[in-house]
């Protein structure tokens, strides 16, 4: 239910006791932001692509408003005594790349770059479906941060792809399963530390749905994440493999065809 009173403290902290009930996930507003994200990111490539210096100034300065808004987010929930300390560390996947990607873009860092962008397109762009940021009457300024995170990191991930800053090779995408692997782990030592914690949804499922719910096992969305992840992983290799496949098939063409001009005057 809408409560049309509360203060901009409220609003900033997220107070959901005061602020009232939402509509909850696909509602419209949730519907028109994932259409503005979809014609954005087309928008993105083509735009990349053409004005490549543009694509790194903007991909520099997105990191930096990355940045400044994640740490004013942590600073405002521990000195609102909303969270303490240890909550506000980087665990949840969202919030670990939004410092991992400006560190190895930054520093101009391309090894093991690939897992990154990965991770960080396909992590924003699921937490911008899946991420209930509509259950309060009205969106708070946690959730207008988190949205214009997750909205960023597919963003900068297209710009560093279609200006040419990274070239993906599909050989190299085992390293893709290796960073989700190593932020399992980190986001588990922030489980264990926390009561009640659910970073990179673990301990219970972060998803409105359970393929295996049939199985009637406790973790049984594990098992729903693993065929999401190939999914992903097949979505993510496809595009990049026939690529080169059309790449190699063409150079060998042009290959023959100047071996048969050779030939010829010879």
């Amino acid at each position: 239910m809408l409560n049309a009173v509360f203060s901009f403290y409220d609003w900033l902290i997220e107070n959901a006791d005061i602020m009232g009930d939402g509509p909850g996930l696909w509602c419209p507003l949730h519907i028109s932001l994932m259409c503005l994200l979809a014609a954005w990111l087309v928008a993105c490539w083509f735009l990349c692509k053409k004005y490549k210096k543009f694509a790194m100034r903007m991909t520099f300065v997105l990191c930096i408003i990355m940045l400044f808004f994640r740490v004013f987010r942590m600073c405002l929930l521990y000195f609102s005594g909303t969270q303490t300390f240890v909550e506000i560390l980087p665990w949840h996947l969202c919030h670990v790349m939004s410092f991992v990607f400006p560190a190895f873009f930054l520093t101009k860092t391309k090894k093991f770059f690939l897992p990154v962008l990965v991770v960080t397109f396909f992590g924003g762009i699921l937490t911008f479906i899946f991420g209930d940021y509509y259950y309060l009457s009205t969106l708070s300024f946690l959730h207008y941060e988190s949205l214009l995170l997750h909205f960023i990191m597919p963003t900068v991930v297209i710009a560093c792809i279609a200006s040419g800053y990274f070239k993906v090779q599909v050989k190299d995408f085992w390293q893709a399963f290796v960073g989700i692997v190593l932020l399992a782990g980190w986001s588990m030592i922030g489980n264990s530390l926390i009561d009640g914690a659910n970073y990179l949804y673990l301990m219970e499922n972060g998803l409105p749905f359970d393929l295996f719910s049939f199985m009637n096992w406790q973790y049984s969305y594990l098992l729903t994440y693993a065929v999401l992840v190939f999914v992903i992983a097949v979505i993510s290799i496809t595009p990049f493999y026939v690529y080169e496949k059309v790449k190699k098939r063409n150079s060998n063409k042009n290959f023959e065809i100047i071996m048969n001009a050779i030939k010829s005057k010879l």
